[in-house]
């Protein structure tokens, strides 16, 4: 959606850099099945074929942005959302072929909000497309939602006279007083990090459907970035995908404002924690599995590329940005304001998956022979 806020490290309360974060070490029980991580000799070039499930408040427009950038450098194919629409493929639905555009038989790379379904993505994805996705902290996603979507559905609904900046906590007092399936949107109050990624939110106390879950995600994914250690995971990326600085450099283009953020108390806290348990498991899960990559990739060598990666975004945020300002239709978002005359790769680095959407689609039906918009 419009607006995603991406918290980079700098705006990241809470942030830790401890490796791995807040977390002792695992007993040696837990190790036994582990699998080998491993990383490509990159003789073959960069990964071309990227499916980037965009999940809801993550920080993902910035990785929608660098997926879109990497598409258009590198002039590959872009499965968009239909004119009009921010989501890709009918969302809330299962992603369908039918509600992409352009009408192709296969894309290169897909960079938006989708539900994701393999089989379907099968269908006109290539087989060797490497899938990636990104996870955040459930506290920090709750607090987000219920801060972004504070004035939709389905909050509006079920809490329309409670200030918006109560309502967090007022849910959580009693979860089930409000939580209605029937209602649309519900979805956005309830693990909606295991919606976007194709499960069953309600289900989320079977414990053997939630392990399957994730068992197929850690099949099926060749990453799960965390939001909350963001410039890490795109260095992890950026190896597995053996694509180079250039492609992951990022600006931060949106973020929200200190004043428009819940508290979040430990009780507050624990009760997010147990009602959107398949998120908790999905997050602990992955954050162990990121964590145990970081230990095979090398963390000196980790600190090291931090350094070198940090000095690069710094010198595009010096030449690209002149303030950050409140949007006039969301004052509780803040948006990069680019300095003047500014070059195209500041222009590129800021656009939203929307804009440089509709700069793709215009450059696919120009340079895709026998390509013509629908009527």
């Amino acid at each position: 959606t419009p607006g995603d806020v991406h918290l980079g490290p700098g705006n990241m309360q809470g942030y830790n850099r401890e490796y791995p974060p807040n977390q002792p070490p695992q007993p040696p029980m837990a190790r036994v099945a582990e699998k080998t991580f491993t990383f490509p000799d990159c003789a073959a070039g960069p990964s071309l074929n990227v499916a980037f499930l965009k999940t809801h408040k993550t920080g993902s427009s910035t990785m929608s942005n660098i997926m879109l950038r990497f598409a258009d450098v590198h002039n590959l194919t872009v499965g968009l959302p239909l004119e009009g629409k921010w989501e890709l493929g009918g969302y809330p639905a299962y992603i369908d072929q039918q509600l992409i555009d352009p009408r192709l038989t296969k894309y290169n790379v897909l960079g938006h909000h989708f539900r994701y379904n393999r089989g379907k993505l099968n269908e006109f994805m290539y087989p060797d497309t490497k899938y990636i996705t990104i996870i955040r902290s459930p506290v920090d996603n709750v607090e987000s939602v219920f801060g972004f979507f504070q004035d939709q559905d389905p909050f509006e609904q079920w809490m329309g006279g409670i200030n918006t900046t109560l309502r967090l906590g007022e849910f959580y007092a009693d979860p089930t007083k409000y939580y209605n399936t029937n209602t649309d949107w519900y979805f956005r109050s309830k693990n909606h990090m295991f919606f976007d990624i194709g499960y069953d939110v309600s289900r989320d106390q079977d414990d053997a459907y939630v392990s399957q879950a994730i068992s197929e995600m850690d099949e099926n994914f060749t990453l799960i970035l965390l939001t909350d250690f963001f410039d890490e995971s795109l260095i992890m990326m950026k190896h597995l995908l053996c694509w180079s600085w250039d492609d992951i450099v990022y600006i931060k283009f949106k973020m929200r404002t200190d004043d428009s953020k819940a508290e979040v108390n430990p009780e507050l806290a624990a009760k997010i924690k147990a009602w959107n348990n398949a998120d908790f498991k999905l997050y602990d899960h992955f954050n162990k599995t990121f964590w145990r990559r970081v230990e095979a990739f090398g963390r000196e060598r980790m600190d090291q590329e931090l350094e070198s990666f940090r000095a690069e975004q710094k010198k595009a945020e010096e030449e690209c940005i002149e303030s950050y300002q409140p949007f006039k239709k969301k004052p509780w978002i803040l948006g990069a304001k680019l300095r003047p005359k500014p070059s195209d790769k500041c222009k590129h680095l800021a656009w939203s998956e929307t804009v440089y959407g509709e700069f793709l689609r215009d450059k696919m039906y120009n340079s895709i022979p026998g390509l013509s918009k629908p009527t």
